[in-house]
């Protein structure tokens, strides 16, 4: 791989040779004043500053635009930030755990967590669901994709350390989404594809409209739907599935479930506006976005062993043979419903300063669902779809911003002094229990073998797991810019923050850019941070059974109950739990850019990201001493125990290359040229591996999840771009490659005998768009083109033989997806 990077590279620099002007083709007008837009972008992000482009940012930042996003084919912003982004991590789940529901994605290989997302320079609240995208933690995320890609000017990525400029959350990088603010036409589009392979028919539609509001005011309107179906990449189940003497083994080998993506039906809207009032401007937006995604679980066959007579290993007792006498695969389902706004009044002048009064708001609820499925102990009695609760987040932010640019005599320059206050008001809870019908045992019996009392997808939320959790945070920030010679520029901020649960913090930044000349200047940052636990984390308490309940034992108490404790839980303190304390960081990043001509970028920028006291969640749990320590906290019954806690601390180093060059080709049209590679590395140290429990030594960390967080991302992405565009004709295509990465197994933990490497993975997208007219655009393109997939799981790794790819796979294994689709202009 660094042999191919440093030729990619050295490829790419030889591009950097300015090229002489000539004659454009027909329609490379447009792409050409694009690029130079992007380039030249003023962006919010990093800055205080009104004049401050990407590339003369002292932070690295990209400008991401509308057409780029769209022409990945990516139906949303999530996914097509991954096609495009070297630092943009995004796996694509395969099967029905939460992590389908909201896919957050990640900046330089940690945490979605520690990525504050922004939407107009305001932040963004989490979902509800507390959920984990191997191999991180379970944590509250922000979801893109309820934001209507229709909805979107750019998006603004800033890789680096802000958490004295924007809070807490932005420990690895902001990622800012300006929204549409024209003030007329509009546009509408409409795309549909499917998988070659079969599976995940998708349509997908949007669209936008302008609308003047007064002299110099707008109206922004945005919608999207989308609609994709379930993808199935299952293989054979080499399990037996009906017992012996049964016809129907003859075929058992043929025998699938469904694995693959889920299916989802999304619809967000989006309102955009501004308005001038008095001497400043009104602004707000709105935003409400309904998600459903579905897909199954393993299925539940009749037989668990050979189905031969006195056999030690019984029928599958979770299987309910008066509902489902052939077996069954449950599915499980999320839904989501989302609202977001914001409104402020800005104002002022250069003279006097400028202030940007402003609140956002909001809310989203989460509930799971279980159909196809059952309660094995209430026999034929049982529902088949089950509701297993709801969640709710809220979040209310009021900020004030003032920014004003002084000239004292002492300095060289003017001073650009920035200031603000911040009150933030989070909530975080249980709305709704999951059917009692789900957890609870229906009285039926199974002669020798116990029976499960729980449903077969899931059990759910019990009254005993209820709860909320509030958290009020206060702050004041300021800073300093100022260039302290013609070619050296430097900027100063600090954060104090108040929280109500952990104290006070106190964060600082520094950045610094010096120009060596009028094609290369040298940037650098220095900055600490800070994460508080999420309230999902604090707050997460649930109950489940984890053996049968014996038939000989009705009436009495359910053998095998498991608890995840609240960290700050009493009881919870006999297993080694504690209150939590806040994560902090120390980051650090020094680069380059280099613009020999305005058609010509390169940027390359190395960092250090050191998080400490990272919030993760134990393992179960178990032994005589944990089953003894339930019994003294009044638990009888009860044999496993979790918690959060903090459990390490990371180190990532990295390094990141992102390029560009325009090509203007003597009359026969115009070639943009991206670059982006990264490469990362991440180490845990101070894990705790063990403990002891009333004399019973517990592991509370397996070395399986140390080896995952270390290695379970590729370790080094490429992204290569390339867009022709001559007359109405363009060609865009992109070259990605993910490096090698591990899927860590938890059998076999201690050695890392089951765990497997899988091979570098080549992927090629392309999209064909051919401009009919000024309003009308039709395109194909394909996904995948060469419908590659990832290595297989090796069959120790199988769940049962259904599953024959990883779901840590960072493209998914879905093959290629094709497409066309229509947009159109007014």
């Amino acid at each position: 791989m660094q042999k191919f990077a440093l030729t990619a590279i050295a490829a790419f620099c030889g591009a950097l040779t300015p090229v002489a002007q000539a004659q454009e083709a027909p329609g490379a007008g447009d792409a050409a004043a694009e690029y130079a837009a992007n380039l030249d972008a003023v962006v919010i992000l990093g800055s205080s500053r009104q004049d401050q482009t990407a590339l003369k940012s002292s932070a690295p930042v990209e400008v991401i635009s509308t057409r780029q996003l769209e022409e990945t084919g990516a139906v949303t912003l999530n996914q097509a930030l991954q096609k495009l982004h070297p630092s943009f991590n995004f796996a694509q789940g395969q099967n029905a755990v939460k992590g389908q529901a909201t896919r957050a994605a990640s900046l330089r290989g940690v945490s979605p967590a520690y990525t504050l997302v922004l939407v107009n320079g305001k932040r963004r609240h989490t979902q509800a669901l507390l959920q984990g995208t191997d191999p991180w933690p379970a944590n509250n995320v922000v979801d893109l994709n309820t934001i209507p890609i229709s909805a979107v000017a750019r998006v603004e990525v800033l890789r680096d350390g802000a958490a004295a400029q924007y809070g807490s959350d932005a420990i690895a990088g902001v990622i800012n989404i300006v929204l549409n603010n024209a003030a007329e036409g509009g546009g509408a589009s409409v795309r549909y594809g499917s998988y070659s392979d079969g599976g995940g028919a998708t349509k997908a539609v949007n669209g936008w409209k302008g609308l003047a509001l007064g002299e110099a005011g707008f109206v922004n309107l945005s919608v999207d739907y989308l609609k994709s179906g379930q993808v199935d990449r299952s293989e054979a189940d080499w399990r037996q599935r009906f017992p012996v003497g049964d016809s129907r083994n003859d075929t058992h080998g043929q025998e699938h479930g469904t694995w693959g993506q889920a299916g989802r039906e999304n619809i967000s809207f989006l309102a955009n506006s501004e308005l001038g009032i008095g001497d400043g401007t009104v602004y707000g937006w709105l935003n409400y976005a309904d998600k459903r995604t579905s897909n199954y679980v393993n299925p539940e066959r009749l037989v668990i062993g050979t189905g031969l007579p006195g056999d030690p290993i019984r029928d599958n007792t979770s299987n309910n043979l008066g509902l489902y006498p052939d077996g069954y695969q449950p599915g499980r389902s999320y839904y989501s419903t989302d609202w977001a706004g914001a409104i402020g009044y800005r104002f002022g002048e250069e003279s006097t300063g400028k202030l940007d009064v402003g609140a956002s708001w909001g809310r989203n609820r989460t509930s799971i669902s279980g159909w196809d499925t059952s309660n094995p102990s209430w026999g034929a009695a049982s529902p088949t779809k089950f509701d297993y609760g709801e969640w709710r987040s809220s979040q209310l932010s009021i900020t004030a911003d003032y920014v004003r640019s002084f000239s004292p005599a002492w300095a060289p320059a003017p001073v650009l002094v920035s200031a603000g206050v911040l009150s933030r008001r989070e909530s975080w809870g249980v709305s709704e229990f999951g059917d009692e019908a789900g957890y609870t045992n229906g009285g039926l019996s199974n002669a020798g073998n116990g029976i499960p009392i729980t449903a077969a997808s899931g059990s759910g939320l019990r009254a005993v797991d209820g709860g909320t959790v509030r958290r009020r945070v206060k702050g004041i920030y300021v800073g300093a810019e100022t260039d302290v010679t013609e070619r050296f520029q430097i900027g100063i901020t600090a954060r104090l923050e108040d929280y109500s649960d952990f104290g006070d913090t106190l964060n600082g930044k520094v950045s610094g850019r010096y120009e060596a000349s009028s094609a290369l200047a040298f940037r650098g940052t220095v900055s600490t941070g800070f994460h508080a636990p999420s309230l999902g984390q604090l707050g997460t308490q649930t109950t489940a059974f984890t053996s049968n309940w014996n038939n000989t034992g009705l009436g009495l108490a359910a053998p095998g109950q498991t608890r995840l404790f609240r960290p700050n839980d009493s009881r919870a303190a006999v297993f080694g739990a504690k209150p939590l304390d806040p994560e902090k960081s120390d980051s650090f990043s020094l680069g380059f850019v280099l613009t020999p001509d305005t058609d010509t970028s390169l940027t390359v920028d190395a960092y250090y990201l050191k998080i400490k006291d990272q919030v993760i969640v134990t393992d179960a749990l178990r032994g005589a001493g944990v089953t003894s320590a339930f019994t003294s906290v009044g638990l009888p019954g009860f044999t496993q125990a979790s918690y959060y806690f903090n459990g390490w601390d990371t180190t990532t180093t990295g390094i990141d290359f992102v390029g560009r060059k325009k090509l203007r080709l003597d009359g026969a049209g115009t070639l943009d040229l991206s670059l982006g590679l990264s490469f990362l590395d991440t180490k845990a140290s101070k894990v705790k591996n063990t403990q002891t429990v009333n004399g019973t030594t517990v592991t509370v960390v397996n070395d399986f999840r140390v080896r995952d967080i270390e290695t379970g991302i590729p370790k080094n992405k490429l992204v290569l771009g390339a867009r022709y565009n001559y007359g109405a004709w363009t060609v865009d295509s992109t070259v990605t490659r993910y490096g090698k990465y591990t899927y860590n197994a938890a059998a076999g933990a201690a050695n890392g005998n089951h765990d497997q490497t899988f091979d570098p993975e080549w992927y090629v997208d392309l999209n064909l768009g051919y401009r009919v007219n000024s309003h009308l655009r039709l395109e194909l393109g394909a996904q995948n083109l060469f419908n590659e997939y990832p290595d297989k799981y090796d069959t120790t790794n199988r769940a049962s033989g259904i599953n024959p790819y990883s779901f840590i796979a960072p493209n998914g294994a879905a093959g290629r997806f094709v497409y066309a689709g229509a947009s159109l202009i007014f």
